[in-house]
């Protein structure tokens, strides 16, 4: 209070002096809307004009990335796939859960193309996709990604692949999921022989008590059928040459109702595809 008296007296003696007219227009109320201006411009608080609400901040419009948001605000999804076909350093991977309907035709399974993959046909993989809600407070970019990890094998030392819609790009994975325990006990494989494929289901566990498989094009249903032992092998025949995708149930006492698949691309007469099992 002192220091603003002391300017106060100091700038009314400058303008005596300099000006003596300005006597006449120092009246009291000039000298309160004078001391008022130097209470403003001494005072300790900030100007409101460079303080930035709470609302200004949430409305920022610079975008942020994907991978820098707080998960509460990213919807994440994770499905087992499987290589099925790898020309060059480019793999095609069926993910049969993540089937959608395109132009109103249901996929058999859904289809990732990876480039630069370091996988082999017939290896599972986790495939987990990431969306932003549309929650979040500021633009994203990218929206959504796509990430596909190989399950941990001894000795594995595989990237992580992370898809943008474009090219991708690679990092460093800091640990790799553990396949899930009944791949070590259950084995199914069909077989193509030309117009014929041969299915062949292993538990050597021996507690499954039944397996329901359906085998389907985009046509429709081509072969159903259940069985009620832990081993089997069946010939279906006259199965045509465009893709197809064997569907099994497997009711099993140790690990519940499992989910099985093999994905098969047209012309691979020949050649044997391994499937792919997930838990309830």
């Amino acid at each position: 209070m002192i220091g603003k008296l002391i300017v106060l007296g100091i700038i009314v003696i400058a303008l005596v002096v300099l000006v003596p007219s300005i006597s006449k227009m120092l009246s009291p109320s000039n000298i309160k809307a004078l001391e008022q201006r130097i209470d403003n411009a001494t005072s300790d608080e900030p100007s409101n004009s460079n303080m930035t609400s709470p609302n200004q901040q949430a409305n920022n419009t610079t975008p942020v990335s994907l991978y820098q948001l707080d998960p509460k605000y990213i919807n994440k999804q994770t499905y087992t796939g499987q290589v099925f076909s790898k020309t060059g350093s480019t793999c095609q991977i069926s993910v049969p859960d993540m089937a959608q309907t395109v132009n109103g035709q249901q996929e058999l399974t859904h289809i990732i193309e990876m480039g630069q993959c370091p996988y082999t046909v017939g290896q599972p993989v986790q495939v987990t996709t990431l969306t932003a809600n549309s929650n979040v407070p500021q633009p994203v970019s990218p929206k959504s990604a796509i990430q596909i990890v190989p399950y941990a094998t001894p000795n594995s030392n595989y990237p992580t692949y992370v898809n943008t819609g474009g090219p991708g790009n690679s990092a460093s994975a800091t640990g790799y999921p553990a396949l899930p325990p009944y791949y070590q006990i259950i084995n199914l494989n069909a077989q193509n022989k030309g117009n014929d494929v041969v299915l062949s289901y292993d538990d050597t566990s021996g507690k499954t008590t039944s397996v329901t498989v359906t085998l389907r094009n985009s046509d429709g249903q081509i072969f159903t059928g259940t069985f009620t032992t832990s081993q089997f092998q069946t010939e279906i025949q006259d199965v045509p040459n465009t893709p197809h995708i064997i569907d099994m149930t497997v009711d099993n006492s140790n690990y519940g109702t499992l989910h099985g698949s093999v994905y098969a691309p047209s012309n691979i007469q020949d050649s044997t595809i391994n499937g792919i099992l997930t838990g309830p």
